[in-house]
């Protein structure tokens, strides 16, 4: 059973395609006769939105981010205090604050014990 190897230089370099004569001397005259005698030019309305949205979605993803950043990077110690703050308390020394947290901790082990011992369900 032996093959023979084809090799390229035997094999026989035939350009199959061919085009019909004068073709390219007539291809400018065949495309320009079926142009338009004019050029009609159409006009588009471009409306501000389609103008200003992509400078609207930049400023918005700006927004988004510079809130992330602002909400990510605050501690949870800080969020404490500046709700504190807004609620009136003045916490200015780490004493003050070590009251202030004793307090509510007394407060939520009450309210604990009265949530253990004390139905709070509203039946009628």
């Amino acid at each position: 059973m032996g093959k023979k190897k084809i090799l390229l230089e035997d094999v026989v370099k035939v350009n199959p395609f061919q085009t019909p004569e004068g073709y390219f001397e007539n291809f400018t005259d065949g495309i320009m006769s079926q142009l338009p005698d004019t050029f009609r030019k159409t006009s588009t309305n471009i409306h501000l939105w389609h103008r200003v949205r992509p400078w609207a979605y930049m400023a918005a993803m700006i927004a988004g981010v510079a809130l992330m950043i602002k909400v990510f990077t605050v501690s949870p110690i800080e969020r404490k205090i500046k709700s504190y703050a807004s609620e009136g308390i003045n916490l200015t020394s780490s004493s003050d604050i070590d009251d202030y947290y004793r307090y509510y901790d007394d407060g939520l082990a009450q309210l604990a014990y009265d949530d253990a011992f004390y139905e709070t369900s509203c039946s009628e």
